[in-house]
């Protein structure tokens, strides 16, 4: 038995306009999603992917946005060996030298200055011995540049071959 209700055309009328007004929400809504995410929320390159130049220039790029006032630069020295310069601060222009092999890399928190550092010892060497690589407001750049060093020395420690002198690349 077929039961056949009466209804009046202008409700079939609305009935395909609300129809018509969902499709073309859901056709927004998706169409949105398309576009992909925005390029701030992009994940920089993978560390471990990077090749020793590549870590380098990382590192130079933190070095140079991770505090106001103080700048530091990045280099590799032939035997396994960091070099870096801090620009800035009472002190001037600073350079150090670290022998990556057996080195350790620390991050720690001042509390007085509210400021991340990432800290350097060479092999055997006693707290007192440790020089700044970075200094940092954001734990975040602390985080990367400690990680970016120990892959430093991890491929520095693969390749043992030696670097011509201002040879950026030790691998």
């Amino acid at each position: 038995m077929d039961v056949t209700l009466n209804c009046h055309p202008f409700h079939r009328l609305i009935d395909g306009f609300k129809r018509l007004v969902l499709a073309s929400c859901a056709i927004l809504f998706f169409s949105a999603c398309v576009d992909g995410y925005p390029t701030e929320d992009e994940l920089p390159m993978n560390p471990v992917e990077m090749n020793q130049v590549e870590r380098l220039e990382a590192m130079n790029r933190l070095g140079q946005q991770a505090h106001p006032n103080l700048t530091w630069l990045y280099r590799a020295l032939p035997g396994c060996s960091l070099q870096w310069t801090v620009d800035g601060g009472e002190s001037g222009k600073e350079t150090f030298i670290l022998p990556m092999w057996g080195a350790g890399v620390d991050v720690n928190f001042d509390k007085a200055d509210q400021i991340y550092g990432v800290q350097a010892r060479p092999a055997n060497a006693s707290d007192l011995k440790e020089s700044t690589l970075l200094l940092s407001k954001k734990w975040v750049d602390a985080l990367a540049l400690s990680q970016l060093v120990r892959l430093f020395q991890a491929g520095c420690k693969a390749s043992s071959a030696p670097v011509a002198p201002g040879n950026s690349d030790p691998s």
